[in-house]
């Protein structure tokens, strides 16, 4: 996806605003308190292996891909549980890509970093540190922002329109109070509803 349009942004925008006015009390607190229980976590996996947190929560990210949140949990601590018993490789498993799976642990081995060239984990990791500049374009937020269009994916959009993308959410947030991640997180409990309500079986 080559540079939205002003045409197009206001219609994110506009999207946007739609799916976070729908969002109930409950979302909200529980959007709002989202990555701070993920930093919660990814701190009890770091003090239990004495490993830095940073370097649990870039495990976690790279373990993300297609796994839910409780088995990204798992598969974090049974991979870090290996690392740290001198165990092999194969001798666990997780529900990502195997790709992944060699990419967290070549983490662990002071090996790899995630960078902004991976722009979706790369976020995904600063928004667990809790920092005020990250923002995760995930499939779900891009849901939100194209709700005409449910079946776009992260490989969809380039580095320039996640950029749009990223500083529109960002200011929006700022607009109600909230921290970039936690808008984030507010919008991915309310996308999920609507389209779960408008789209699914049709």
């Amino acid at each position: 996806m080559r540079k939205l349009s002003k045409y197009k942004l206001n219609k994110i925008s506009n999207n946007l605003d739609l799916l976070f006015n729908m969002a109930t009390n409950d979302q909200i607190t529980k959007g709002k308190d989202w990555y701070k229980l993920a930093n919660y976590e990814c701190t009890i996996i770091a003090i239990k292996y004495n490993i830095d947190l940073y370097k649990v929560i870039q495990v976690v990210s790279a373990l993300s891909p297609r796994n839910k949140w409780e088995r990204n949990l798992i598969d974090a601590n049974n991979l870090i549980d290996a690392f740290t018993s001198n165990k092999d490789i194969n001798s666990f498993k997780v529900c990502t890509f195997n790709t992944n799976k060699f990419k967290a642990w070549s983490i662990l081995k002071d090996n790899l970093d995630i960078t902004n060239n991976s722009l979706k984990t790369f976020n995904f990791v600063n928004s667990m540190l809790l920092m005020s500049n990250a923002l995760t374009v995930d499939i779900w937020h891009l849901r939100a922002c194209f709700l005409n269009d449910i079946k776009i994916n992260n490989a969809s959009i380039g580095k320039i329109a996640y950029k749009q993308i990223k500083e529109l959410t960002i200011k929006k947030a700022a607009n109600v109070g909230l921290k970039g991640y936690e808008y984030q997180a507010i919008l991915w409990l309310t996308t999920q509803d609507y389209i779960n309500t408008n789209f699914r079986n049709k």
